[in-house]
């Protein structure tokens, strides 16, 4: 238990006028610690005021008839190729849908007495009802629970609502009830997966003798709706098999990319098993010139989430990230490293002038609101894709969430994976994943000791001066462009010798690239005479004004030295603000 957090309880409990917390003195109240921080709290106190931590002392599981029900009223296919929706009448005379606007209780009203996603809204005007009087409220227990789910719990759910929410975003979550209690007993919090969707591309073969054609039936007659086209990057809420020339070498086979729709949380995991199960038995192969592809849903993220995502995958990726894919992948020129021009352009001019040939692909977002992560290799098997997509999940969740490559310290495999959040609070189906991706990460490492070939390399990112150089690079620009601008008018409230008045003369030559950005840590300049080998320093005041110790200078409170670095100056403080902007 953190000192800050037992000092912090201490000073409450001293506050509240209860004991600081020795055992003589507990035993007598009525009241429990909490064990997340040690706060006295009361007998029904759930979520300690303190750390947050979920307290639970006894079940909360309901009995078998105090349980609502709910049939299905009506399904509703998704105009954003996100599925199927079913809007549910409940037994208290609510309804519920499953989609994840109401499961996360966002952008929903009051639809006669209780919460109405977009979904219910335009049911109930096609099924006018009379208005719910009173119906029961969520407990305590209930909002805590669903809060922990991420769902922002509106003031019009109803008990049975709520009972539905909480019931459907386990299930998404691949957890059942008790597991999810047992790890709030436990560690009084639960990592859980991020119900975002993603989509996966596998590049790969089928038998010649089955053909593009012959998958399509196998997986149709497993129940996965598919459509086989040509090659195309249009969404839809089928599966999609397209031909693929990029793939080659495997004789016997046919190439192809199997594409899926949107797919969400465990459910997702269950279409992808049985999808690649379809594909093996119909005659599935990949070689080292397939790829698989992995996009997360990133609808809400901005250019700064974007930067430091890459940030992070920069650091990670030589350390981590290359030990669990196979060799042919790194270095790959089809899904090459995120490098410092890579990060500087990203932080230039945004995710849209990327090219997409690289392990983390945000030119995506422009075309699909998504990221895609190509550094995977090809592969068919559920047990190997399904671990990655959910630690893909977790790290994009854990930076949208503020994880930064500076908090992230421990660059080994297990400190990677704990700072995500797959760690030992996290449920088994995420703890299943940690241990797939760990034994992976040994494998190529182990690979890597037998196999010369294989091992790989450490590279190293300067990541905190990155917009820095951005903003010196800009400047760079701006300087060479106006070099020759016509010269403002001078301040006579200024000094002669100001960086304005001396910025608003044109230079008959210009200083190199090196010599304006190696004084600006130390606001001087070592710049070597035009005519001699003499080195003159140019510095700039408090007072915002540059004095050279050139003899030019000396005679006209100016020279080429100051205007050059007044005029580069000028250009770095228009950049600084444009950034700022």
């Amino acid at each position: 238990m953190p000192d800050s957090r037992s000092a912090e309880a201490a000073e409450y409990n001293s506050r509240a006028g209860l004991p600081a917390g020795d055992e003589t003195s507990s035993q007598c109240l009525p009241e429990r610690s909490c064990h997340g921080c040690g706060l006295i709290l009361g007998r029904e106190t759930i979520e300690c005021p303190s750390c947050g931590a979920i307290n639970l002392d006894r079940k909360r599981l309901r009995h078998q008839d105090n349980r609502p029900g709910r049939e299905i009223a009506q399904s509703v296919t998704s105009a954003n190729y996100n599925g199927k929706y079913n809007i549910y009448r409940n037994s208290d005379g609510s309804y519920s849908c499953n989609c994840l606007s109401f499961l996360r209780q966002k952008e929903v009203r009051n639809g006669h007495g209780f919460a109405a996603c977009k979904h219910i809204q335009e049911y109930l005007n096609q099924n006018p009802m009379e208005v719910l009087k009173d119906p029961p409220k969520p407990t305590d227990w209930q909002l805590i629970a669903m809060k922990r789910l991420g769902v922002e719990c509106s003031e019009h759910l109803t008990d049975a609502q709520a009972y539905f929410i909480f019931r459907d975003m386990l299930n998404k979550q691949g957890v059942e009830y008790r597991e999810y209690e047992e790890l709030l007993k436990e560690h009084g919090t639960v990592s859980l997966l991020p119900i975002y969707s993603f989509g996966v591309e596998f590049e790969g073969f089928v038998r010649s003798s089955h053909g593009i054609e012959g998958l399509g039936r196998s997986l149709t007659d497993a129940g996965i709706s598919t459509v086989s086209l040509g090659y195309t990057h249009a969404l839809m809420n089928e599966w999609k098999i397209v031909p693929d020339s990029s793939v080659n070498g495997l004789a016997g086979y046919s190439p192809l990319e199997l594409v899926t729709p949107k797919l969400f949380g465990a459910y997702g995991f269950q279409l992808l098993r049985k999808a690649l199960d379809a594909w093996k038995e119909a005659g599935a192969g990949v070689n080292a010139s397939c790829g698989t592809h992995v996009h997360i849903d990133a609808y809400n993220w901005d250019r700064r989430d974007m930067l430091e995502l890459a940030k992070i995958w920069a650091k990670i990726e030589s350390k981590v990230v290359w030990g669990l894919v196979s060799p042919s992948r790194r270095n790959n020129s089809y899904c090459r490293p995120v490098d410092r021009e890579y990060l500087k352009q990203l932080a230039s001019y945004g995710a849209t002038h990327l090219d997409r040939y690289h392990s983390l692909n945000l030119s995506s977002y422009g075309l699909y609101h998504t990221v895609e992560f190509r550094i995977h290799n090809g592969t068919y098997e559920a047990k190997k894709i399904i671990p990655w997509i959910v630690f893909l999940l977790k790290l994009t969740d854990s930076v949208k969430r503020g994880l930064t490559h500076g908090a992230l310290t421990d660059l080994s495999i297990d400190g990677v994976l704990d700072a995500i959040g797959l760690n030992r609070s996290a449920t088994s189906l995420l703890r299943e994943a940690r241990e797939y991706l760990v034994s992976r990460f040994q494998y190529w490492t182990r690979d890597a000791e037998t196999n010369p070939s294989h091992a790989w390399t450490n590279h190293e990112i300067d990541l905190d001066g990155i917009e820095e150089e951005v903003r010196y690079d800009g400047a760079l620009r701006r300087y060479h462009q106006e070099r020759r601008t016509p010269a403002a008018s001078e301040d006579p409230a200024l000094p002669a010798n100001s960086v304005m008045n001396l910025a608003g003369r044109i230079p008959s030559a210009s200083l190199s690239d090196s010599e304006l950005i190696h004084g600006l840590v130390s606001s001087s300049w070592e710049v070597r005479s035009r005519r001699s080998e003499l080195i003159h320093v140019v510095i700039l005041n408090p007072d915002d004004t540059l004095t050279c110790t050139c003899r030019t200078f000396r005679s006209n409170k100016h020279c080429l030295h100051t205007v050059n670095i007044a005029r580069f100056l000028t250009a770095l403080r228009r950049e600084t603000g444009a950034a700022g902007r």
